[in-house]
């Protein structure tokens, strides 16, 4: 339970209760095609602002089937917390907790002795259905619920006995269509768009898909008579529940709604895995590195002898903090390698996009400079798996590089030359390569660029 809640129903129980009685005019309760209008009188006697209240109703199907409820509160109730906590009960009935608080200039009623607070919307799922909607919670002597109401001072709670409190029942009049639609919702791995699709409704003039939230509808769009289908982008490593129903106007634009057709559910996949890289860690095994994907369960990692091959799964990491690890990688054969990340879901794996292929590579090799005179000297450490060196040149550090030398030995860890003509200041990288036993070289990662100024 969400902790304002909890502070508001305590401050509810640490005041001295006050009952109350009223003769309510009307019912509490008010059903308007599929939807239950919710009502409370101001407390008989009060004069003053009303700024919270409490009221619990009970949903259940006598007959048919239904999702969980959604409530709607009314436009006109000013208060700064409305929540209405939809909780599934015994044998398929829900609780429907309302709790409404603001502050003193927040008044619930607005000066009339009414309030309107929303809407239940039921749910059927069945062409006949008989629901039934009813005001529970603390009874008083006579058997009746009671709301519980505070005032704009804060300092006293006061119970109202709801007489007119009676249960209403939602039931089948003849459906507005006849059938309830089929929603599907779909979405690629790798994709953040969801498709949605369903089937046509002979007589709607449009369809309206929801996405529902803890109980409660908010608009995704209003679509016209003639779709069925549509795609809407969300959120990665994202879950979301939809469900969708149709509509149809009179002559005289008042609109009627069709039942809403079963929710589906929906699990976005994790984004594309970004700085992927994969580097030999010795002559047998490579280190493939990465960053992490927010929400992701862990990652799969696939290799190829060919860039635009035939990938096989040869790793399966079941940790999403995970950003590395080592597999074997035989002397002389070139691979390509990439890896996704996934979710995990009630059972079901949701991936996301690969990561660019990249080939293994050699090591970027530790660079050192000096000038002695006129005289530029280049030193490395031996890289695992290199069969020789190749040098770079640049006046500019982030410039375009020019190939000056190619070493073609293991063993060959030194450049040197004169200082070049054309500036006075010069860069150099070197990265090694590797010659497997088919295909061509294929070269490492560079070094840091190393910087050489005249004197």
């Amino acid at each position: 339970m969400k902790k304002w809640i909890k502070i508001i129903l305590v401050s509810f129980f640490l005041f001295t209760i006050v009952p109350l009685t009223a003769d309510a005019a009307e019912n509490n309760l008010t059903v308007e095609d599929k939807d239950v209008a919710v009502s409370v009188d101001i407390p008989a006697g009060k004069s003053g602002v009303i700024t919270s209240l409490r009221m619990q109703l009970r949903v259940s199907a006598n007959s048919g089937t239904m999702n969980a409820p959604v409530f709607t509160f009314d436009s006109a109730v000013k208060s700064e917390i409305k929540d209405a906590v939809i909780m599934p009960g015994e044998n398929g009935t829900y609780l429907v907790d309302l709790i409404l608080s603001g502050k003193k200039d927040k008044s619930i009623f607005g000066g009339s002795e009414s309030a309107k607070l929303g809407t239940l919307s039921v749910r059927p799922t069945s062409q006949q259905y008989k629901i039934k909607v009813e005001t529970v919670g603390e009874l008083d002597d006579n058997g009746k619920p009671m709301v519980k109401y505070m005032d704009a001072n804060g300092i006293a709670v006061m119970t109202e006995s709801l007489a007119d409190a009676e249960p209403v029942l939602v039931e089948t009049t003849g459906s507005t269509f006849g059938k309830i639609p089929r929603l599907k919702a779909s979405v690629k791995n790798g994709s953040r768009s969801v498709s949605f699709s369903w089937d046509k409704i002979e007589g709607a003039d449009g369809y309206v898909l929801y996405e529902v939230k803890n109980g409660k509808n908010t608009l995704v769009t209003t679509l016209s008579a003639s779709a069925t289908s549509v795609a809407k982008n969300y959120a990665y490593a994202t879950d979301h529940s939809f469900s969708l129903r149709a509509f149809k106007k009179d002559a005289e634009g008042s609109i009627s709604y069709g039942d809403y057709s079963p929710i589906v559910q929906i699990t976005v996949g994790p984004n594309k895995v970004k700085e992927f890289s994969p580097e030999y860690k010795n002559s047998t095994k490579v280190t493939l590195t990465w960053q992490e994907v927010s929400k992701a369960s862990g990652y799969q990692i696939y290799r190829s002898a060919k860039k635009n091959g035939t990938y096989t799964l040869v790793k399966d990491i079941k940790k999403g903090k995970t950003t590395s690890c080592t597999l074997k990688h035989p002397s002389g054969k070139t691979y390509y390698y990439k890896v996704k990340a996934y979710i995990k879901k009630s059972g079901n794996t949701v991936s996301g996009s690969f990561s660019t292929a990249e080939a293994a590579k050699t090591k970027a090799p530790k660079l050192r400079v000096s000038l002695n005179n006129k005289s530029v000297s280049l030193k490395w450490k031996k890289v695992s798996r290199a069969a020789g060196y190749k040098v770079y040149r640049s006046k500019t550090k982030s410039g375009k590089y020019k190939l000056v030398k190619t070493i073609n030995k293991a063993s060959g860890l030194k450049f040197s030359e004169n200082m070049p003509k054309g500036s006075k200041v010069w860069y150099y990288k070197v990265c090694a390569f590797e010659k497997p036993k088919k295909g061509k070289s294929l070269s490492g990662n560079y070094s840091s660029a190393v910087k050489v100024k005249a004197r």
